[in-house]
């Protein structure tokens, strides 16, 4: 009976988490238009951090807890889930998935930097605060990286400018000042600050409640909590981005698929882990260690190898979805 009261309470906390890191986003975004903020910077920060916000906010309720080895299940599940599944089904459902040529030159290796830096950061346990700021230090050179090429933004800024404004722009042939004087109109009244407020706090309780059925489940069945994170966590919390993939893959726009997997692992590798370090030191299990941190090595790179073509097609995301069952079944081993 306690296990499916922890299961029930695990899909119920994910799901309230992954809506409210939603609406907080979402309002965020509107109030910082309202203030004038670039519509490019939200783009690089709010935007594509709000994907990473879940295990963000888990994990450092994870560390409160006196659960550390969730923060690294937290981002390595994901971060695993999202090349494997998150890719392999819109390459499967796409049939073909263009990669564009600055992506593959600029933005793959500073995730596959970012895989490696963490790889060597976690390899002598623990993962501890400098090792945190120096994630976190890396995470701005990337954001900065990002806000120096506003054409790799310009999908994000579309849909910000749309959403709060009701105005549609081609942000390819708009420059800079037309855009940011479209975004000039958005307001935020009380009901936009009512939503951060009460979406921030269920971010919080939700997370909280995550973590809490993550114990015990883990208690449950005599596993390490690090486990549960990595499995049903990673795929949970990939859910919203295998829905945006593959509506991005039908509506002709692949490159939406990519690009958020790819910020996404960004975000997780360096803000995911490094926050959490900056509380208290991060001892990685060694099963954690040992194997799951160097499938997500290789799975990395495996992303990169692969899409040097500038394609991924549907036979390799056929792959890379067995590759996942190959993981998931060889790590319930090192429970």
């Amino acid at each position: 009976m306690p296990v499916l009261v922890d299961a029930l309470v695990f899909v119920v906390a994910l799901l309230v988490l992954l809506k409210a890191s939603d609406t907080f986003t979402a309002a965020t975004a509107q109030i910082g238009l309202s203030f004038g903020v670039s519509p490019f910077i939200i783009g690089a920060t709010v935007v594509a951090g709000g994907t990473s916000l879940p295990e963000l906010v888990s994990s450092v309720i994870a560390v409160v807890r006196g659960a550390p080895a969730i923060v690294v299940g937290n981002a390595v599940g994901s971060n695993v889930a999202n090349i494997f599944i998150v890719l392999g089904i819109a390459a499967v459902v796409g049939e073909r998935i263009w990669i564009e040529r600055e992506l593959v030159r600029v933005d793959l290796p500073i995730l596959v930097a970012s895989t490696v830096f963490v790889l060597i950061a976690v390899w002598d346990s623990p993962f501890v605060w400098y090792e945190g700021l120096l994630g976190l230090a890396l995470l701005a050179v990337y954001i900065h990286s990002t806000l120096s090429r506003p054409a790799r933004l310009d999908d994000t800024v579309e849909e910000l400018v749309e959403e709060h404004t009701g105005e549609s722009l081609d942000a390819d042939e708009a420059p800079p000042t037309e855009i940011e004087e479209a975004a000039s109109g958005t307001r935020a009244g009380p009901r936009t600050y009512v939503l951060l407020l009460l979406s921030l706090v269920f971010v919080f309780l939700s997370a909280d409640g995550l973590v809490r059925s993550i114990i015990g489940l883990a208690a449950s069945f005599g596993i390490g909590t690090e486990i549960v994170a990595i499995t049903a966590v990673g795929v949970g919390t990939s859910v919203p981005e295998i829905a945006v993939s593959v509506a991005a893959v039908r509506s002709g726009e692949p490159e939406i698929a990519v690009g958020n997997v790819l910020g996404s692992n960004v975000f997780n590798g360096l803000a995911v882990i490094g926050l959490p370090s900056l509380l208290t030191p991060l001892v990685i299990p060694t099963n954690v260690r040992t194997f799951a941190i160097p499938v997500m090595v290789l799975a990395t790179l495996l992303y990169y190898f692969i899409t040097q073509d500038r394609e991924i097609t549907r036979w390799e995301g056929g792959v890379l979805l067995v590759l996942y069952v190959v993981f998931f079944v060889n790590l319930l081993e090192f429970a």
